[in-house]
Protein backbone atom coordinates (compact mmCIF):
# COMPACT_ATOMS: atom_id res chain seq x y z
CA UNK A 1 0.00 0.00 0.00
CA UNK A 2 1.31 3.62 -0.92
CA UNK A 3 1.20 6.45 1.73
CA UNK A 4 -1.08 8.60 1.09
CA UNK A 5 0.03 12.07 -0.28
CA UNK A 6 -0.48 15.01 1.46
CA UNK A 7 -0.77 13.40 4.82
CA UNK A 8 1.60 13.33 7.86
CA UNK A 9 1.75 11.02 10.46
CA UNK A 10 1.03 12.74 14.38
CA UNK A 11 2.16 11.85 17.47
CA UNK A 12 0.25 12.74 20.24
CA UNK A 13 2.89 12.71 23.39
CA UNK A 14 3.49 13.42 26.95
CA UNK A 15 6.77 14.99 27.35
CA UNK A 16 8.25 13.25 31.18
CA UNK A 17 9.82 16.48 32.98
CA UNK A 18 13.56 17.44 33.61
CA UNK A 19 14.49 14.63 35.85
CA UNK A 20 12.72 11.68 34.80
CA UNK A 21 13.84 12.68 31.09
CA UNK A 22 16.97 13.20 32.23
CA UNK A 23 17.38 9.67 33.50
CA UNK A 24 16.00 8.21 30.65
CA UNK A 25 18.72 9.57 28.38
CA UNK A 26 21.69 8.86 30.78
CA UNK A 27 20.14 4.92 31.22
CA UNK A 28 20.01 4.94 27.26
CA UNK A 29 23.22 6.39 26.84
CA UNK A 30 24.80 3.89 28.77
CA UNK A 31 23.45 1.48 26.41
CA UNK A 32 25.69 2.83 23.61
CA UNK A 33 27.49 0.46 21.01
CA UNK A 34 27.80 -1.28 18.06
CA UNK A 35 24.87 -3.39 18.95
CA UNK A 36 22.02 -0.27 19.21
CA UNK A 37 20.46 1.71 16.20
CA UNK A 38 20.18 4.71 18.18
CA UNK A 39 20.20 6.47 21.70
CA UNK A 40 18.43 9.16 23.51
CA UNK A 41 20.17 12.92 23.11
CA UNK A 42 21.19 14.47 20.25
CA UNK A 43 18.00 15.43 18.99
CA UNK A 44 16.25 12.54 20.32
CA UNK A 45 14.52 12.62 23.43
CA UNK A 46 12.21 11.06 25.55
CA UNK A 47 8.27 10.76 24.98
CA UNK A 48 5.55 8.42 25.76
CA UNK A 49 3.25 8.47 22.99
CA UNK A 50 -0.89 7.92 23.89
CA UNK A 51 -2.48 8.28 20.50
CA UNK A 52 -0.23 8.28 16.48
CA UNK A 53 -2.32 8.51 13.48
CA UNK A 54 -2.47 9.20 9.90
CA UNK A 55 -3.60 12.64 8.94
CA UNK A 56 -4.29 15.06 5.88
CA UNK A 57 -2.08 17.97 6.00
CA UNK A 58 -5.09 20.37 6.13
CA UNK A 59 -6.60 18.58 8.69
CA UNK A 60 -3.46 19.38 11.55
CA UNK A 61 -4.35 22.61 12.72
CA UNK A 62 -8.16 20.77 13.30
CA UNK A 63 -6.06 18.33 14.85
CA UNK A 64 -4.55 20.70 16.98
CA UNK A 65 -8.17 22.21 18.26
CA UNK A 66 -9.43 19.12 18.99
CA UNK A 67 -5.94 17.70 21.00
CA UNK A 68 -6.35 21.24 22.93
CA UNK A 69 -10.37 20.48 23.37
CA UNK A 70 -9.93 17.40 25.37
CA UNK A 71 -7.24 18.40 27.52
CA UNK A 72 -9.57 20.30 29.19
CA UNK A 73 -10.96 17.92 30.37
CA UNK A 74 -7.39 16.77 31.44
CA UNK A 75 -6.38 17.09 35.18
CA UNK A 76 -1.94 16.56 36.02
CA UNK A 77 -1.52 12.91 37.26
CA UNK A 78 1.22 10.74 37.93
CA UNK A 79 3.15 8.51 35.36
CA UNK A 80 4.16 5.26 37.20
CA UNK A 81 7.64 3.61 35.98
CA UNK A 82 7.08 0.11 36.74
CA UNK A 83 10.32 -1.82 34.97
CA UNK A 84 11.94 -2.24 31.51
CA UNK A 85 10.55 -4.39 28.45
CA UNK A 86 11.88 -5.41 25.27
CA UNK A 87 9.75 -6.46 22.01
CA UNK A 88 9.40 -8.22 19.07
CA UNK A 89 10.71 -5.38 16.95
CA UNK A 90 14.09 -5.08 19.48
CA UNK A 91 12.73 -2.09 21.12
CA UNK A 92 13.87 -1.24 24.88
CA UNK A 93 11.49 0.56 26.71
CA UNK A 94 10.94 1.97 30.02
CA UNK A 95 7.60 0.56 31.10
CA UNK A 96 4.88 2.55 32.65
CA UNK A 97 1.58 1.54 34.62
CA UNK A 98 -1.42 1.52 32.19
CA UNK A 99 -3.55 3.27 34.69
CA UNK A 100 -6.91 4.43 34.62
CA UNK A 101 -5.93 8.15 33.80
CA UNK A 102 -3.76 7.06 31.21
CA UNK A 103 -6.39 5.04 29.74
CA UNK A 104 -8.96 7.88 29.93
CA UNK A 105 -6.30 10.65 28.13
CA UNK A 106 -5.40 7.74 25.67
CA UNK A 107 -9.57 7.41 24.65
CA UNK A 108 -10.49 10.97 25.19
CA UNK A 109 -7.72 11.61 22.27
CA UNK A 110 -9.32 8.63 20.50
CA UNK A 111 -12.78 10.39 20.61
CA UNK A 112 -11.28 13.72 19.95
CA UNK A 113 -8.68 12.95 17.04
CA UNK A 114 -9.50 10.00 15.48
CA UNK A 115 -12.57 11.13 13.19
CA UNK A 116 -9.86 13.46 11.52
CA UNK A 117 -7.75 10.79 10.35
CA UNK A 118 -6.74 10.04 6.46
CA UNK A 119 -9.09 7.10 5.15
CA UNK A 120 -10.88 5.93 8.05
CA UNK A 121 -11.33 2.38 7.56
CA UNK A 122 -8.98 1.66 5.40
CA UNK A 123 -5.54 2.90 7.17
CA UNK A 124 -1.97 2.88 5.62
CA UNK A 125 0.05 0.05 7.57
CA UNK A 126 2.50 2.03 9.00
CA UNK A 127 5.84 0.89 8.67
CA UNK A 128 6.89 1.39 12.62
CA UNK A 129 5.09 -2.03 13.45
CA UNK A 130 4.36 -3.62 9.99
CA UNK A 131 2.87 -6.13 9.20
CA UNK A 132 -0.30 -5.80 11.10
CA UNK A 133 -1.52 -8.96 13.79
CA UNK A 134 -5.77 -9.37 13.03
CA UNK A 135 -5.84 -6.96 16.38
CA UNK A 136 -3.92 -4.51 15.51
CA UNK A 137 -5.69 -4.22 12.26
CA UNK A 138 -8.99 -3.74 13.64
CA UNK A 139 -7.43 -1.24 15.96
CA UNK A 140 -5.81 0.58 12.85
CA UNK A 141 -9.19 0.66 10.98
CA UNK A 142 -11.25 1.99 14.25
CA UNK A 143 -9.10 4.44 15.40
CA UNK A 144 -5.98 4.67 13.17
CA UNK A 145 -3.88 3.75 15.90
CA UNK A 146 -2.35 0.01 15.52
CA UNK A 147 -1.47 -0.17 19.38
CA UNK A 148 -4.66 1.68 20.87
CA UNK A 149 -6.87 0.23 23.31
CA UNK A 150 -5.86 -3.14 24.69
CA UNK A 151 -2.69 -3.42 22.59
CA UNK A 152 -1.84 0.09 24.04
CA UNK A 153 1.53 -0.15 26.38
CA UNK A 154 2.68 3.23 27.93
CA UNK A 155 6.42 3.60 27.57
CA UNK A 156 9.49 5.46 26.82
CA UNK A 157 11.71 4.45 24.17
CA UNK A 158 15.08 4.15 25.46
CA UNK A 159 16.96 2.24 22.04
CA UNK A 160 16.80 -0.20 19.61
CA UNK A 161 19.38 -2.85 18.64
CA UNK A 162 20.36 -4.60 15.04
CA UNK A 163 18.85 -7.55 14.41
CA UNK A 164 20.35 -10.42 15.90
CA UNK A 165 22.03 -8.18 18.28
CA UNK A 166 19.89 -8.09 21.13
CA UNK A 167 21.79 -9.07 24.43
CA UNK A 168 20.39 -12.06 26.70
CA UNK A 169 21.55 -10.45 29.69
CA UNK A 170 21.27 -7.07 30.07
CA UNK A 171 23.62 -4.66 32.65
CA UNK A 172 21.80 -3.39 35.23
CA UNK A 173 20.31 -0.14 35.28
CA UNK A 174 20.81 2.72 37.52
CA UNK A 175 17.37 2.58 40.65
CA UNK A 176 16.74 5.91 38.18
CA UNK A 177 13.53 7.49 39.18
CA UNK A 178 11.41 7.61 36.11
CA UNK A 179 8.01 8.70 37.42
CA UNK A 180 6.84 11.97 37.05
CA UNK A 181 3.76 14.04 37.30
CA UNK A 182 2.12 14.73 34.22
CA UNK A 183 2.73 18.77 32.94
CA UNK A 184 3.24 18.12 29.34
CA UNK A 185 1.66 16.85 25.83
CA UNK A 186 2.37 17.75 22.65
CA UNK A 187 1.13 17.06 19.30
CA UNK A 188 4.39 16.35 17.10
CA UNK A 189 5.03 15.48 13.29
CA UNK A 190 6.73 11.83 13.72
CA UNK A 191 8.41 9.97 10.84
CA UNK A 192 7.97 6.38 9.27
CA UNK A 193 9.45 4.64 12.39
CA UNK A 194 6.66 6.57 14.70
CA UNK A 195 9.96 9.19 15.79
CA UNK A 196 9.05 12.67 16.76
CA UNK A 197 10.68 15.08 14.64
CA UNK A 198 8.57 18.22 14.46
CA UNK A 199 6.70 19.87 17.31
CA UNK A 200 3.33 21.47 16.23
CA UNK A 201 1.93 22.66 19.33
CA UNK A 202 2.53 22.04 23.33
CA UNK A 203 0.40 21.76 25.85
CA UNK A 204 0.31 22.24 29.54
CA UNK A 205 -1.77 20.47 31.96
CA UNK A 206 -1.82 21.51 35.67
Amino acid sequence: MTKPDGSTLLNVCVIPDENASAEAVKISRSLKGNATMFTLGDGLFPHMTVYMARFSDSNIDKVVSATASALEQVSSFQCVHTGYFMTAGRYLEASYKKSDDLLELHELLINYDAALRINPGSPFNEGYFAPYSPEQQKNAEETGYDLARALYRPHVTLTRYHAGQVPKIYPAFPSAELSFDLAKVCVFKADDNGAVYELVREFKVS
